[in-house]
């Protein structure tokens, strides 16, 4: 089968191995490949870290912090060198960021089953929780993403998916709804401020340069009764069309959101992040899971803010589980990403995963 122009069709498994062992990643465009030389930052394994579980953010000074999940990566100098810290979570996992007043945040699943909020003044040594978020009617269920995004104001913002009426076997009941909330007094009381859509799990969000800001959304849905038959036929699945990336703007803080656009075609590029630069070149980062053989993380790349994107392809990590990712421009000219990827049987289950999974960060610049 011929893949779309831009999803990537023209790869082995034999050059992705061989890719992740060196230090170059793959760009595949006009249906050639080519080697990119890169940085590679191979990080310590983590005992108990997982290809989906990773955060990367920077404080205001510039700080960069790439969490796994039991060890932290700390770089004072744009991710050029690293120390290497452990630290316990308080939830589960970690969606770091900063409040206006410097302290670090962390949002995560609390311990009744709502997101809750901690803050840290000693760099995440201790914690103490300082709110949470709730959301929907009783029996809900609230699924946080991984991305906690702070407005050049200082206000920080949550999606938080919202499960409602779902039938235990038909997953088109109910209604699962991804809402926008927003805490302007560093974590400690949220409002919801606007919504994103409906089926739009594990969304991340970027500020962009030019003040709009850029949702990467996991798309994911059963067929429902008005879809065509077709729909399961090209993507392959008997029951869900859609398992792929998807991309919405904002231009007013969240408020209101463009309808989600599809960026992946290809079924089972469904995770995704975007970084971007001062020159408004944004890199969205997404996982590529079937075949197993040929899972990897790939980015596409758009000169214009997400608007549009070329045909490039860049491979950038392989695994049997991979391509979940973070990425920052802390230079304002190359991404720095940080993935996981391990070649564990993970159909064996997700757990297998678990401890086996090498994180790595990959300094890239797109080529002209």
């Amino acid at each position: 089968m011929t893949s779309p122009a831009g999803e990537g069709g023209g790869i082995t498994a034999d050059e992705l191995r061989a890719m992740q062992a060196a230090d170059y990643v793959l760009l595949e465009r006009g249906g050639e490949l080519e080697r990119v030389p890169v940085r590679k930052t191979r990080l310590p394994l983590d005992p108990v870290g997982h290809v989906q579980r990773l955060n990367f953010t920077a404080a205001p000074d510039g700080t960069l912090y790439a969490a796994q999940h039991s060890l932290w990566h700390r770089s004072a100098d744009g991710g050029e060198s690293w120390t290497h810290l452990e630290r316990p979570s308080p939830g589960e996992g970690w969606r770091l960021q900063f409040a206006p007043d410097g302290s670090m945040v962390n949002v995560g699943p609390g311990p009744e089953g709502r997101p809750a909020v901690w803050s840290s003044g000693d760099e995440g040594e201790s914690w103490r929780r300082i709110g949470g978020l709730d959301a929907g009617g009783e029996g809900a269920r609230l699924d946080l993403g991984f991305s906690v995004t702070r407005l050049p104001c200082g206000a920080l913002l949550v999606p938080l998916l919202v499960v409602e009426g779902e039938g235990e076997e038909d997953a088109s009941a109910g209604s699962r709804t991804c809402h926008m909330y927003r805490s302007d007094d560093g974590g400690r009381s949220w409002e919801r401020a606007g919504t994103i859509g409906e089926w739009c799990h594990e969304v991340n969000l970027t500020v962009l340069p030019d003040g709009r800001l850029l949702a990467v959304i996991r798309y994911q849905r059963p067929r429902l009764p008005e879809d065509p038959e077709e729909l399961l036929q090209e993507a392959g699945h008997p029951e869900w069309p859609y398992k792929h990336v998807f991309l919405s703007h904002s231009g007013d803080e969240g408020a209101t959101w463009e309808p989600p656009r599809q960026l992946c075609t290809v079924y089972g590029q469904c995770y995704g992040a975007a970084g971007v630069r001062p020159d408004n070149t944004v890199a969205v980062v997404h996982d590529h899971r079937y075949p197993r053989s040929l899972g990897s993380g790939r980015a596409r790349v758009s000169r214009d803010g997400g608007d549009t994107f070329g045909g490039e392809v860049y491979y950038l990590v392989h695994g049997y589980a991979a391509g979940y990712a973070a990425t920052l421009s802390p230079d304002g000219e190359s991404f720095l990403t940080l993935t996981g990827s391990c070649y564990a049987d993970v159909d064996s289950g997700w757990n297998a995963a678990i401890g086996t999974t090498r994180f790595v960060l990959i300094r890239w610049r797109p080529v002209d």
